[in-house]
């Protein structure tokens, strides 16, 4: 019997590429997004024995009703992948905007691993989205930072209590990834673009970094990318003071 996977924010970016590489390994997906049109999309390339489910994690009858689904049938792997950020001053912002990006990146990755965890078996496992911006904060997405902070900590803190009866939790930290944003970015002078793809990673190996991880048991943290783990070193080196003064000036510079 094949294992099912779950994946949230199914639709495009990271949560395509787990649904892809997760079929590609003998999975059944159950995908979850807002967008339905995408979704049947990314089913009919998948195949019959996929799936998907319309839900927005932004209210809580979306969340709701992948609970339920949850409640439904076994599930040997599920990704929270699924969370937004903006960009701004936040005084500025709408309060409504941000608690929309605490409710999709904290509510609703608390609830769903709640529902995963009382599910799961021996040798199932469950990813969590963090991003490198746990250590390099970006003053610019203050909100966003901090959920990634919070979903960096709670997993770890998941890895230690479900190890012993052997599920395994991870909080995956990537960097920059690879979008069809960058590819299009004409206004960024070519040093700068350069630059930029030089501490990029394609999310096809940000999710098999993720996925191999998984798979061998790893510790509670994935890093992928080499220009990653060199930058996460150096910030462990640096000041906090210093990182959130440099990455506030960038963001400045935006």
């Amino acid at each position: 019997m094949s294992k099912v996977a779950v994946i949230t924010g199914a639709s495009e970016g990271l949560g395509r590429v787990f649904a892809q590489q997760l079929a590609q390994a003998g999975y059944h997906t159950i995908n979850i997004a807002r967008n339905q049109a995408r979704l049947e999309e990314l089913v009919a390339e998948l195949g019959a024995q996929h799936r998907y489910h319309v839900a927005d994690l932004a209210q809580d009858e979306g969340v709701e009703s992948c609970i339920k689904l949850l409640a439904e049938s076994h599930v040997d792997l599920f990704v929270n992948n699924a969370g937004f950020s903006r960009f701004g001053i936040f005084r500025e912002a709408e309060i409504e905007n941000e608690l929309k990006i605490l409710q999709v990146n904290c509510h609703a990755v608390l609830r769903l691993s709640h529902a995963f965890l009382q599910q799961a078996r021996q040798g199932d496992a469950l990813i969590n989205l963090s991003s490198i911006t746990d250590m390099l904060i970006t003053p610019i997405q203050p909100t966003y930072c901090a959920t990634k902070s919070f979903i960096a900590s709670f997993s770890r803190s998941l890895w230690f209590q479900e190890r012993k009866r052997g599920v395994y939790v991870q909080a995956l930290l990537p960097g920059i990834t690879k979008t069809q944003f960058i590819e299009r970015s004409s206004d960024l002078e070519g040093f700068k673009l350069s630059l930029l793809n030089a501490i990029s990673h394609s999310p096809e190996a940000v999710v098999s970094a993720s996925l191999s991880a998984a798979k061998r048991r790893s510790g509670p943290v994935v890093i992928p990318g080499l220009s990653n783990k060199l930058i996460a070193l150096l910030l462990r080196l640096l000041p906090n003071k210093w990182i959130v003064w440099m990455l506030g000036k960038v963001g400045d510079l935006a």
